[in-house]
C-alpha cells in the first residue's frame, strides 16, 4: 500500500521548506537541518504539515523557539531546534527512531546528523528481539483481558481490549520486519505496507476493526481475526 504524491502541492511544500531550511543554514552555531514526516517520505496531502527538525550546537541560541507551530504561505509549519549533542546522549523512543529512520537530511555540512541518525535511529538486533517480545507479550495479555471482560459481562470493555491487543500486533509486524514500531497514525499504513506481512492482512484487519454491534457475539468475530493474526506473527518469530 502506498499513498501517491499530490504534484503540485508537494512542489509548493518543497520550495517553502527549502526557503525556512535556508534560513538556518546560514546561521552560524547549526549542524544540520532535517525534513522529516510527509514532506520526507515524498507525499504532501491537505492535510501534511512540514516538519523541519534543525540541529544546533550546545550553547548556541538561535532567536527561535524549541518549538514552533505556525502558519507560512498557507501551510501548517511544525520546526522543532534540538541540541545535537543533547540527542547524541539521550535514548530515543522507538516512534522517534521510526520517524527519523524516513527522514530527509537537508543541511549536514560535516555529516554529524547522518551519523546522529545512523546511531540512534536504528534498532541493534538485541533491541528488536526484545522489543518484539515485549509486544508480543503485551498482546497476549490483552487477548487474555478480552476473555477476561466477557466472562464479566462488559462487552463494551472487551471490544476496547480488542482494539488493544491489535495496536500490539501491528507493532510487533513492524519489529519483525526489522524496523521500530511507528507511531500509532501510521501502524495500519506501516503493516500494509511491510514487506513480511499475512497474505491477507488486509481482510483480517477490516474484520478486526469493523464493530457492527457492542455485543459478545461480535466481540468473538472480531477476537477470531484478531488470534489468527496473532498465531501468524508467532508462527513467524518461531522460523
Amino acid at each position: 500500500m502506498s499513498l501517491e504524491p499530490v504534484g503540485a502541492l508537494l512542489e509548493s511544500a518543497g520550495r517553502v521548506a527549502e526557503e525556512l531550511a535556508s534560513s538556518f543554514t546560514r546561521k552560524r552555531g547549526v549542524v544540520g537541518v532535517v525534513y522529516v514526516g510527509a514532506l520526507a517520505r515524498g507525499f504532501f496531502d491537505e492535510h501534511s504539515d512540514i516538519d523541519i527538525v534543525v540541529y544546533k550546537k550546545r550553547g548556541v541560541r538561535l532567536g527561535w523557539p524549541r518549538e514552533k507551530e505556525y502558519t507560512y504561505k498557507g501551510f501548517t509549519v511544525d520546526l522543532e531546534v534540538r541540541n545535537y549533542e543533547k540527542d547524541l546522549r539521550r535514548t530515543w523512543p522507538p516512534e522517534e527512531r521510526w520517524v527519523f529512520l524516513n527522514a530527509r537530511i537537508r543541511y549536514d555540512p560535516e555529516g554529524l546528523v547522518r551519523k546522529l541518525i545512523e546511531l540512534k535511529a536504528r534498532l541493534t538486533e538485541r533491541e528488536r528481539s526484545q522489543l518484539l517480545e515485549d509486544e508480543l507479550r503485551k498482546a497476549e495479555w490483552s487477548l487474555g483481558d478480552v476473555r477476561a471482560w466477557l466472562h464479566r459481562g462488559s462487552p463494551l470493555s472487551a471490544h476496547y481490549m480488542v482494539t488493544v491487543a491489535l495496536r500490539h500486533l501491528l507493532r510487533s509486524l513492524a519489529l519483525l520486519n526489522g524496523l521500530p514500531p511507528p507511531p500509532d497514525k501510521w501502524l495500519i499504513h506501516a503493516a500494509l505496507s511491510a514487506e513480511r506481512r499475512p497474505s491477507q492482512l488486509e481482510k483480517l484487519l477490516q474484520c478486526i476493526l469493523e464493530c457492527q454491534r457492542l455485543d459478545a457475539d461480535e466481540v468473538e468475530r472480531r477476537l477470531s481475526a484478531l488470534e489468527a493474526l496473532a498465531r501468524w506473527l508467532t508462527s513467524q518469530v518461531r522460523r
